[in-house]
């Protein structure tokens, strides 16, 4: 570094130096910069670091909270609860189809009986035979023959087979076939309706 200092001119020492500074004292700025540079770094140096550990902390944080929930949502269990609140849906589904009037009281039931069987795998098992069971005579009761056993009788055209459901669709002379519940007799309309 060259700094003769306060020169107008230039000096050769000037040409073959790396650096040229007006005077010593601006030369020894330039030279000592870095020291003072790297002494502020340094005391600045556990606040940085402490800034850096707490950014890394909850970046850490953050990334062990979204494993925690991808953990959750993967879990057999979850998957398992899953499947059961699909049954219990549809089964609360059917059950709603099925109840009416004083058969409410007792779906109810063997719903909550159903999900406090859900805690003992064997108390489950045996909750939803009843259950079956119990849906069964239901739909049995609403069966063609529990129907003709109440009065009610079937008629049928002779010739498809097909169920009639209106005077309208039969003609004078047409042969039917009406079954109750102890048997079933043939007829022809006389005039319909």
């Amino acid at each position: 570094m060259s700094a003769v200092g306060h020169e107008i001119d230039f000096t050769i020492a000037d040409f073959v130096a790396d650096l040229r500074a007006a005077t010593p004292s601006a030369a020894a700025e330039i030279i000592t910069e870095g020291v003072f540079a790297s002494r502020e770094f340094v005391g600045d140096a556990p606040d940085l670091l402490r800034r850096a550990a707490r950014r890394g902390l909850v970046s850490a944080t953050d990334h062990l909270s979204q494993l925690d929930g991808r953990l959750a949502r993967l879990h057999p269990r979850r998957k398992l609860n899953d499947v059961l609140q699909r049954l219990d849906d549809l089964q609360a589904g059917l059950l709603r189809g099925l109840k009416s009037g004083s058969r409410s009281r007792g779906l109810i039931f063997d719903n909550l009986a159903g999900r406090f069987a859900r805690a003992k795998p064997s108390l489950a098992l045996k909750a939803r035979r009843e259950t079956l069971r119990q849906l069964e005579r239901r739909l049995n009761s609403l069966g063609p023959e529990q129907v003709l056993a109440r009065g009610y009788s079937i008629t049928t055209d002779v010739a498809t087979g097909r169920i009639l459901r209106s005077a309208a669709e039969v003609e004078a002379g047409q042969p039917v076939k009406t079954r109750l519940t102890d048997g079933e007799f043939a007829s022809r309309v006389s005039a319909p309706g």
